[in-house]
């Protein structure tokens, strides 16, 4: 019963002091709208690839894409929000730079794989929606160039190593074949141990024959899979010009500003209400205080 009887002189204290909390929301939601006004429009434009296994995948394989896979892919999130990729992508569109580039990049540009698929986002936030958008596709189609590029070179470079190896094999091997001729069509009577030589001979001939085969058959792979080995990236959405401003959110602002103000009210009005409770309570009458009393 003396809990409800404080429960109901709590919720009065509240109802008498309503204007408390009223004007603390009015305020705080006034200062937030204001703020809220005052505070630069941007929008957000995104531009969505599509990452696709080699050429040279197995259909079967590539329909139940692994979890290690899909992780594996993030990397490509590097590729896309490279300083060199995005200064370059400034330069394009003579866009200013008000700080460092790493910096502007943060606020500006954001890659992120979508999680368990192998579509990637690039999103710009900008004042200029139209900016925005051409920023965000420029961004993606030179992701696209530069990952192309990147398998182009990779292909490059086997295949160069590849003949190298082809190269040094065949002259091993032709040099193998002129030593076991010059062996060969030497009387045996001229040479004692002609016939081990020529046996010696032989064999270092084939073993330089089967390297050259070997060395032959992988610059016949390294060519024949040119192409079908780095990951496909596609534009599967240029994206749109943005209709609506991503920030600032004005109705969350103020609603965060009202739930706040609400918050700091009540715990201050429930401070208020203890202090008062406590100040009204009948203090005790020490012993001593009684005894001298009744004495007079």
């Amino acid at each position: 019963m003396p809990e409800s009887f404080e429960l109901f002189r709590y919720l009065d204290h509240l109802r008498r002091r309503w204007l408390v909390i009223a004007v603390a929301c009015g305020v705080a939601g006034g200062i937030a709208l204001i703020g809220a006004l005052l505070t630069p429009t941007q929008y957000t434009a995104t531009a969505r690839l599509m990452i696709e296994p080699p050429a040279g995948t197995d259909p079967r394989g590539a329909m139940a894409v692994s979890p290690i896979y899909l992780e594996s892919l993030k990397s490509y999130e590097l590729l896309a929000s490279g300083d060199k990729l995005f200064a370059d992508a400034l330069e394009h569109f003579k866009m200013p730079r008000s700080k460092p580039i790493d910096q502007m990049k943060r606020s500006v540009l954001k890659v992120a794989m979508q999680r368990n698929t192998k579509v990637l986002e690039i999103s710009i936030r900008l004042h200029n929606p139209v900016q925005a958008q051409a920023l965000a596709l420029y961004v993606a189609d030179q992701s696209v160039k530069l990952a192309r590029d990147i398998s182009v070179g990779t292909e490059r470079e086997l295949e160069r190593d590849a003949q190298q190896q082809w190269t040094a094999a065949r002259a091993r091997m032709q040099h193998a074949e002129n030593a076991w001729a010059r062996l060969a069509s030497r009387p045996a009577s001229q040479v004692p141990e002609h016939a081990a030589e020529v046996d010696v001979a032989q064999a270092q001939r084939n073993a330089a024959r089967l390297a050259f085969e070997s060395a032959e058959k992988r610059l016949e792979d390294v060519r024949s899979l040119s192409g079908y080995r780095g990951e496909r990236l596609t534009v599967i959405d240029p994206g749109v010009v943005p209709e609506q401003p991503s920030s600032p959110k004005i109705p969350l602002m103020v609603f965060a500003a009202l739930v706040i103000a609400l918050a700091g009210s009540l715990l201050f009005l429930s401070f208020e209400f203890n202090y008062r409770l406590e100040k009204s309570a009948p203090r005790p009458v020490a012993p001593l205080a009684r005894v001298k009393a009744r004495n007079d």
